[in-house]
């Protein structure tokens, strides 16, 4: 088995921003987990543990979608927190732009993922990029405080590619690797 999960990958430079932003926040104190600038993406569906022999009908399906959708050029333009900022579990950055192109890409990606038969997604597509979850709910309120009067100057963004990842969960953290790479290219 392996734990997988299809996301749209990020720009080193978009990276190298959030970092920043994750610095910033960092500094605020409070008990997080901060992602590895590295390990930030855009999950359009996470599949968890999967047989192996399903890893080329999966690739066979990110095809399909990536052929059927072109790159979609956005921004990143809102900080916040799942479910919300008075009692914070999550800590995202999100898109508002171009967000139906996003859904339609998820939705598809989801109905192919149902064809091998994943389970139906138990929540809505959101288009955010998690920087960090809340490890104990103490001791946040300068964090979210400053979190409230946050301005995010917009991060242009385009997401080009569907990957498919392997997920190895460690002590240090989750290690990524691609295990395929398809060209959004409908034009």
């Amino acid at each position: 088995m392996m734990r997988l999960f299809i996301a749209l990958p990020l720009e080193k430079t978009v990276e190298d921003r959030l970092e920043g932003i994750i610095d910033s926040l960092a500094q605020k104190g409070g008990s997080v987990k901060w992602v590895k600038p590295r390990n930030i993406h855009l999950t359009l569906r996470f599949l968890g543990d999967t047989d192996e022999r399903l890893v080329g009908r999966i690739k066979t399906e990110i095809d399909a979608v990536a052929a059927a959708h072109g790159p979609v050029k956005t921004a990143i333009s809102r900080l916040g927190a799942f479910p919300n900022l008075n009692r914070p579990r999550v800590i995202w950055v999100g898109i508002e732009e171009r967000l139906e192109d996003l859904r339609k890409m998820a939705r598809d990606m989801e109905l192919r993922a149902r064809t091998l038969r994943f389970e139906k997604e138990s929540r809505a597509f959101k288009a955010h990029l998690t920087l960090g979850r809340i490890r104990n709910p103490q001791g946040l309120d300068e964090l979210t405080d400053y979190m409230k009067d946050y301005a995010l100057a917009e991060i242009p963004v385009v997401l080009d590619r569907i990957v498919l990842f392997k997920s190895t969960l460690t002590p240090q953290g989750p290690i990524y690797d691609r295990l395929h790479e398809a060209a959004l290219s409908a034009k």
